[in-house]
């Protein structure tokens, strides 16, 4: 009678008795496939011989299948860079560590680490290699996540610094007096505009001499609009030297180019959500304007050195003391841009065409700059009232700003003086007897002269700061001379 044959170990290389021996195997075979990560067994064909549960599921096949396969054919698109590695570590007969591929896998993009060590049972086999697969996909993942987390609490935290100094910037304007005060017609009229485009996102391009307020004007709108929560950002665009304005508007990249040894955000990208004010704009370099086109028509700036777009959000206030109209024409603004911009358009008038706002815009600095120096000045002399309305004020409200703070620190009463320098008198004689190329009567410039405080005073005759005041005449004799000659307000817009 035989003896019973004795159980075999299945799952191996070759048939061997199983005894303990066997079950210590196959105790080790059930580790094999239980282990977390891949592991194959390839010989020096490249051909699959063992393979555990662990990498059979990271290909999504059954084991069987793969066994006797190259394992170029199961992994195409990593074929090429495994039949390197596989090559180098046959010839070396040494192991390679931890070599990562990236590479997709059923149209998944996917990362591998993979450790290769080179086997071999016998000198007279041929060798093969393990490899050991650990699925680092989502380790890469979430530190690209975290990367780009930080990459962002880093550009916030630029961000809120830079707005930090910005408010400081704000908090000291605002205590500089910054409020529109006046109430000609003109004025009213720019107001009327100021309050009817602030609650949209129109872009708004404010046109007047210098000194006039645009800026002011440009705070106003973006006070009354839904973006008042947020920053607004003021560029002065004829401050900025041109070689650095790119960079303050758009920001760059860190060594994107001599000088740049850190990150740096622009403007825009500070300004998202809320407003950005571009003052003088027509001082802005034409190379410099196409780009500045394309943020506005698509909403998206370009750090200089980086090929990543950013989304933004901002509304665009523009502002310039000069013709737009006629720089097109000449060649040197760009037409498109100037039309992007004038959406919205809003002149501020001349001081000198404010008629009594000039008083207002007087006592209401003049108290300002008492509280601010320390000065008890209440009220504006008489004879300083119709000096300030005489005055052509070229400078406009800043002129007449400086010339209260000045008059306020010299004054040691609780009545202002004003008196206009002896040198802006001067330009203003010399200015006269230019525009005058004629000879002219007394009548003739006694005439020019009415017409001329009339139409300052918006063609009030009588009462506080009329033409009658200025001119030092009784309203009734006034109003003779206007008629003997021929002065009225048709006869003006003719």
């Amino acid at each position: 009678m035989s003896e019973p044959q004795a159980p075999y170990l299945e799952d191996s290389l070759e048939a061997i008795p199983c005894g303990h021996s066997c079950r210590a195997l196959d105790f080790l075979q059930q580790i094999y496939h239980a282990a977390p990560v891949g592991m194959v067994v390839v010989d020096d064909r490249q051909e699959v011989v063992r393979l555990n549960q662990k990498f059979s599921s990271l290909l999504a096949l059954d084991s069987d299948s793969c066994i006797g396969v190259r394992i170029g054919r199961l992994l195409p698109t990593l074929a090429s860079r495994l039949n390197i590695l596989l090559n180098d570590v046959l010839t070396s007969m040494t192991a390679r560590n931890e070599q990562e591929f990236t590479f997709r896998l059923d149209g998944e993009l996917r990362t591998w680490s993979i450790t290769a060590y080179p086997v071999r049972r016998s000198e007279s086999e041929a060798a093969m290699v393990s490899l050991i697969i650990h699925d680092i996909t989502e380790l890469r993942k979430a530190e690209s996540d975290l990367a780009e987390a930080l990459n962002q609490i880093r550009t916030l935290e630029e961000k809120l610094r830079l707005e930090n100094q910005l408010l400081r910037d704000e908090i000291t304007r605002e205590s500089e007096h910054s409020h529109m005060v006046g109430s000609s017609p003109s004025l009213r009229e720019a107001v009327g505009k100021i309050r009817q485009v602030a609650p949209t996102d129109a872009t708004v391009l404010i046109t007047g001499e210098t000194g006039t307020g645009k800026e002011l004007a440009a705070r106003e709108i973006h006070r009354l609009s839904r973006r008042a929560e947020q920053p607004i950002i003021v560029v002065n665009c004829a401050a900025l030297p041109a070689n650095l304005i790119e960079s303050e508007l758009f920001g760059h990249e860190k060594g994107s180019f001599t000088g740049a040894i850190a990150r740096k955000i622009g403007r825009f990208e500070i300004a998202d959500g809320g407003t950005i004010f571009l003052d003088e704009i027509g001082e802005m370099p034409l190379e410099l304007q196409s780009k500045l086109l394309r943020v506005l028509q698509e909403n998206q700036i370009e750090r200089i050195g980086s090929h990543r777009l950013i989304d933004i959000d901002v509304r665009v206030i523009a502002a310039t003391n000069r013709n737009l109209h006629e720089e097109v024409k000449s060649g040197r603004f760009r037409e498109d841009l100037y039309f992007r911009l004038n959406v919205f358009p809003i002149h501020l008038p001349a001081l000198r065409e404010r008629g009594s706002d000039i008083i207002e815009i007087a006592r209401d600095y003049m108290l300002f700059c008492a509280r601010k120096h320390g000065r008890h000045v209440t009220a504006l002399s008489p004879s300083s009232e119709k000096q300030l309305l005489a005055y052509e004020w070229p400078g406009n409200i800043r002129e007449l700003r400086n010339l209260i703070e000045r008059s306020v620190i010299l004054c040691h009463t609780d009545t202002l003086a004003v008196e206009i320098p002896y040198s802006q008198s001067l330009t203003l004689s010399a200015n006269t007897k230019t525009n005058d190329s004629t000879m002219r009567t007394l009548v003739e410039v006694q005439k020019l002269h009415i017409l001329k405080i009339l139409e300052r005073t918006a063609w009030r005759v009588r009462g506080a700061h009329g033409a009658a005041e200025i001119l030092g005449l009784k309203p009734t004799t006034l109003e003779s001379k206007m008629k003997k000659l021929g002065i009225s307000r048709k006869t003006a817009g003719d």
